[in-house]
């Protein structure tokens, strides 16, 4: 008996369908499978239920063997899913059947996407991957106020739900050596506001736990990733629920004790932004970003990285494809409101520059379903295309600014429509999220050798990186074509189709125009996106600064997610704008003197665009 547990301190220990692993934290009982083991909700830290929204706790050592086999935990959400768990930070974890004496496996490490505000790990099977020969390990973070309250206060400072994976990796590289598994050789990986996230971990200021980065269909500049804080969010979700909270202090205390259901609907209903913030330095507090998007600067960590990004072919389509005839009766000027949320300009300047893109995009067409294509290729290049070329344009600059720069960009586009809901439309190309069903086990079913034939390469690409840094280090009957990096200011890459191909310059006529837009607009651009976080409501967002004058928009009804549109029928509308002077300090009654208007009034959004764009007046909602 001795001698067997001796020797399951060092080996990995089947006994029938189970697995066991034996780590310094305690033993992990997992599953095992044809060709791999699993171990699903393995808790990498505890959430501190005194302050759920702010540092995490370390979790506890295994008393017992922990059974590892629920897949299921959610973080709270109240998207699509349900989930009120608070303690929800775990990792599911995927390892090959190997030789013990083989060479430690490297790992891909998957962050989930759904804007910040619904998704887990356990939605990405991953047994295609795993059979490649890496370990993989998806992650559950903290999400809505929960993961990404961002206040006034040392104890919520804001990204904890970053600060979550950043947890995850640390204990990725303290144990995963038990599960065979390589430290030092951890690629990150992500899509959507996933995608984003890993991007973002590129300009950090924690430490350096990962050597590869996957960017799929994501940025930092993507709309809405980056949003201003409401620094009295706490307290307007507090009094949402009933609390008589003044201070932010008062209302983190009683939110602490209430469901976290009622919490993520409170917000919902709120429209409170929930996504990446700049976070206020406080003495003795570890940032994870303090600087937004634009002035974000960590050279020395890209050029050292190797780095795939790329996107699908029509990431936008779905806004457009298939919708009703209410839909485009009520759709309005999409150009005209894109530059809304994320200029701030006069109201000519707004209608001169919504025809220029019109024109530049739809020519003489008309908003409406005759011209879904052409909406879904503008709305693709503003939302994300463009925000990936920009961040390619940054890491590419880091490594030429470096005489030994070990840094190197891949890209790639995804094409393949053979299995899209989309691919009857003429002149579509695969959507937001198509490539995810070739890489992880979705519910959607992979039908005909085509698609197999996608699935294979996709899992070969990927893991190939994931071991090499290089996702074709070799020509093969599987991969018959050379992936080149990024060199310069070329854009190679790697069209994944039916036919694989290196091609140039993608929609480079686009990307030029939108390299023009920002050139001459970006002083006119708020440093933080205009946008709500995907998949709250939008309403318009200014960066709080003296040298503008902050319009903002009432909420819509409708709710935009990267699945589509839904419904939020209890979201009210903002009935009244206070109005301050500039520099003057905000309360909850604002005093009178405004020569331009007077608080309390009801202004419309019209109005708003009229007003004299000097600094002279700060404008606040009041409900």
């Amino acid at each position: 008996m001795y001698m067997c547990v001796l020797i399951c301190m060092f080996l990995t220990c089947a006994s029938g369908g189970s697995v066991t692993v034996v780590t310094s934290a305690g033993s992990i009982v997992g599953q095992r499978e044809d060709g791999y083991d699993t171990y699903f909700g393995v808790p990498y830290a505890k959430v501190d239920e005194n302050n759920p929204f702010g540092n995490t706790l370390v979790y506890p050592k295994f008393e017992t063997p922990f059974i590892a086999n629920d897949s299921s935990i959610l973080c709270p959400q109240s998207i699509f899913k349900v989930s009120d768990t608070l303690q929800c930070l775990r990792l599911n974890i995927y390892v090959p059947h190997t030789t013990r004496s083989s060479k430690k496996l490297p790992i891909l490490v998957w962050f989930h996407g759904g804007g910040f505000a619904f998704g887990s790990g356990g939605e990405y099977g991953a047994k295609h991957l795993v059979k490649r020969g890496i370990i993989v390990i998806t992650v559950n973070y903290r999400l809505g106020p929960y993961g990404f309250l961002c206040l006034d206060d040392p104890t919520v400072p804001g990204n904890q739900g970053m600060k979550d994976q950043i947890e995850a990796l640390r204990w990725i590289k303290k144990y995963i050596g038990a599960f065979n598994g390589n430290p030092n050789k951890v690629t990150i990986a992500g899509e959507s506001y996933g995608g984003g996230a890993v991007d973002l971990h590129l300009y950090s200021e924690y430490e350096m736990l990962f050597d590869k980065a996957i960017v799929q269909s994501g940025s930092i500049f993507d709309e809405g990733f980056y949003v201003k804080p409401d620094k009295n969010a706490a307290i307007k979700i507090a009094q949402h629920l009933g609390h008589r909270v003044n201070e932010t202090k008062d209302a983190l205390k009683e939110l602490a004790n209430e469901n976290p259901r009622s919490v993520m609907s409170a917000a919902l209903n709120l429209s409170l932004p929930m996504c990446v913030c700049k976070e206020k330095r406080f003495p003795g507090v570890n940032n994870f970003v303090a600087s937004d998007p634009f002035h974000l600067e960590k050279a020395e960590r890209i050029r050292n990285t190797k780095i795939m990004i790329g996107y699908t072919s029509m990431e936008l389509l779905f806004a457009y494809a298939n919708q009703t005839k209410d839909f485009w009766d009520k759709l309005g000027n999409v150009f005209v409101e894109g530059l809304k949320r994320n200029f701030i300009m006069s109201s000519d300047e707004y209608t001169a520059l919504g025809d220029i893109l019109k024109k530049f995009y739809l020519g003489a067409k008309e908003i409406g379903p005759n011209s879904i294509i052409e909406l879904s290729e503008s709305a693709s290049d503003f939302v994300v295309n463009h925000a990936e070329e920009r961040s390619i344009d940054k890491y590419m600059q880091a490594n030429m600014d470096a005489h030994n720069a070990k840094g190197k960009v891949y890209k790639y586009m995804f094409s393949y429509i053979g299995g899209s809901t989309y691919k009857d439309i003429p002149g579509s190309g695969a959507a937001h999220t198509e490539e995810l069903k070739y890489l992880f086990d979705w519910e959607t079913p992979i039908a005909g050798a085509e698609q197999t034939l996608i699935r294979s390469r996709m899992t070969a690409l990927w893991a190939n990186f994931v071991k090499y840094g290089n996702p074709t280090p070799s020509k093969t009957q599987e991969l018959p074509v050379l992936w080149t990096p990024v060199i310069g200011k070329s854009r190679p890459y790697l069209n994944i189709d039916v036919e694989m191909s290196m091609k140039d310059q993608a929609y480079n006529r686009r990307m030029a125009f939108w390299d023009l837009m920002w050139k001459t607009y970006e002083k006119k651009s708020s440093p933080v996106s205009g946008s709500q976080c995907v998949a709250l409501p939008l309403q318009m967002q200014g960066w709080a600064s003296p040298s503008k004058l902050i319009t903002i928009v009432p909420k819509t009804v409708v709710m935009w997610t990267f699945g589509g549109g839904i419904q939020n029928p209890t979201a009210g509308s903002w009935q009244e704008l206070a109005v301050y002077p500039l520099g003057q300090a905000q309360s909850s009654t604002p005093r009178a003197g405004s020569d331009l208007l007077r608080p309390g009034i009801a202004v419309s959004r019209e109005t708003l665009r009229t007003l004299d764009e000097k600094p002279k007046y700060l404008l606040s909602i009041k409900e």
